[in-house]
């Protein structure tokens, strides 16, 4: 007990902020180095509605939950703490962190992980939540194979949207642009690419969408088209699941991801970054490996320096394996 009565904050090597698949694997491996670690995860995962986990090479397609699933079971076999809760606030610094979690509970970390992800912005058309993570889509990497020789849409209205519309053409057999009733903002330039490439471009409001069993048939526009689609992607923002970061005075990128080292690192010195809030690409794979990669960082910042020699042939660089699995 403390002076005034209060039990003392737990402490620990390392809290993971969010229990997504970067936030798993990072809790992972800082338990197989024998950290004490504890995740706190708030729930949701931009991709818990989608069917499937795909490309992740030697795993055939699991769900978003089978995959986190095996992980937390991995993590918590080796000894990580698994706390559901979200994180309100972290305070201090290297070494010193205080974080309060909305419960009300307090612990201190030495290190912080942020993994909490993004969140995408779905446009409130009727259908489109039937149909979301089904055949309506927000990542082409991981879907945009599934579009093999189908009629796609893409609902947004910036460059981004239509860049994405071309960059469809990969596998659909012809791309709509649906502007959803927002001004274009496009060049002539791009429109004139656009109309070479044979992705049309709509500038009515999406009334409905029609589908069944989450399959989409059609989409029908404020003007009375109706047009044939099969499958729909989404681009239309897709901000920070928590404001953690901009509060820590992580720097940020034009694009907005945390900017981090090789290790994961960000500009607040203890405090790494993971997952789809450190920049493209947002896969799965990419996910797992960057929390790998601040674990193994992270794990090696704690390191007491009598554990290196001195001279040629010191420890080796932090961000790198002493040798290869």
């Amino acid at each position: 007990m403390s002076p005034t009565g209060a039990m003392p904050a737990e402490e620990f090597d390392a809290v993971v902020v969010g229990g997504g698949i970067a936030g798993l694997s990072a809790a992972f491996w800082l338990a197989r180095y024998r950290r004490r670690v504890r995740v706190y995860d708030a729930g949701g995962g931009r991709n818990r509605m989608s069917v499937a986990i795909h490309g992740y090479p030697g795993v055939e397609d699991p769900t978003p939950q089978e995959m986190r699933r095996r992980i937390r079971t991995q993590a918590a076999g080796a000894g990580a703490e698994l706390r559901q809760g979200r994180v309100a606030d972290v305070k201090g610094s290297r070494d010193a962190f205080r974080v309060i979690v909305e419960s009300g509970d307090i612990v201190r970390a030495r290190r912080i992980v942020l993994a909490y992800g993004l969140s995408d912005i779905i446009p409130d058309i009727p259908g489109i939540a039937e149909a979301y993570g089904v055949t309506v889509h927000h990542c082409p990497d991981c879907d945009g194979p599934s579009a093999h020789e189908e009629p796609v849409g893409v609902i947004g209205w910036s460059r981004a949207a239509a860049e994405l519309a071309l960059f469809l053409l990969t596998w659909a057999s012809r791309v709509v642009l649906l502007r959803h009733g927002h001004d274009d903002r496009l060049s002539r330039e791009d429109r004139e690419t656009l109309l070479r490439r044979g992705v049309a471009t709509h500038d009515a409001r999406i009334t409905r969408i029609d589908q069944v069993d989450g399959r989409v048939r059609a989409v029908y526009l404020a003007d009375g088209e109706c047009l044939a689609l099969r499958r729909l992607f989404v681009h239309i923002g897709s901000p920070p699941a928590s404001d953690l970061a901009r509060r820590l005075g992580c720097e940020t990128g034009p694009d907005g991801r945390i900017v981090v080292d090789e290790g994961q690192e960000t500009t607040v010195p203890g405090v790494y970054a993971a997952g789809d809030i450190a920049g493209h690409p947002h896969l799965a794979i990419a996910a797992a490996a960057e929390g790998v990669r601040a674990a193994l960082s992270l794990h090696r910042s704690l390191l007491p320096s009598d554990l290196e020699l001195r001279g040629r042939g010191s420890r080796p660089d932090r961000n790198e394996s002493a040798a290869a699995d």
